[in-house]
């Protein structure tokens, strides 16, 4: 797991740069931007923050499945934290990867995830009226629980063996 959490954050680095980069070529007067290249590079970033969005929801359900069959590991908080980052994701994950809402959302929630370019937030999805789920604020949970689980007592080594 700790490779797939490497590389996605390695990935989520290269996210935000590129977003940034787009961001600043989209602040030069029209005649000295390259159009077509702009759109590449979003339409890369849409795939990209696809791609991350399914393989961040597949290590978040990893490790709440562990969590789950081992409530000895890290203490309730924590679990609880870990369910709360992975439905976060699944709320996403099942519109983008099978074109339906998710179970706990299908009475609100639009069975297409619809890409949004917010300003500050980056590459998003917007799932109904009041519902956008961006790809940075699902990475900044992320990072936030695998920070908490790194620290987690239990999981540092028996000082005494």
């Amino acid at each position: 797991m700790m490779v797939v959490a490497q590389g996605l954050g390695r990935l989520d680095v290269n996210l935000i740069e590129e977003y940034q980069s787009l961001c600043n070529s989209l602040e030069l007067p029209l005649e000295e931007r390259n159009l077509i290249e702009e759109s590449m590079k979003l339409s890369e970033l849409l795939t990209l923050s696809y791609l991350w969005v399914l393989g961040a929801y597949e290590l978040a359900r990893a490790v709440n499945q562990r969590l789950v069959e081992n409530t000895e590991l890290l203490g309730g908080q924590v679990r609880t934290r870990v369910a709360e980052v992975k439905h976060a994701f699944e709320r996403l994950r099942i519109p983008l990867a099978k074109f339906e809402a998710s179970k706990r959302h299908r009475e609100t929630d639009s069975h297409i995830a619809y890409p949004v370019i917010h300003r500050e937030l980056g590459i998003s999805w917007q799932l109904s009226p009041d519902v956008l789920i961006s790809r940075r604020e699902l990475a900044d949970h992320l990072l936030g629980i695998m920070e908490k689980i790194c620290s987690a007592s239990d999981l540092r080594p028996d000082k005494s063996a």
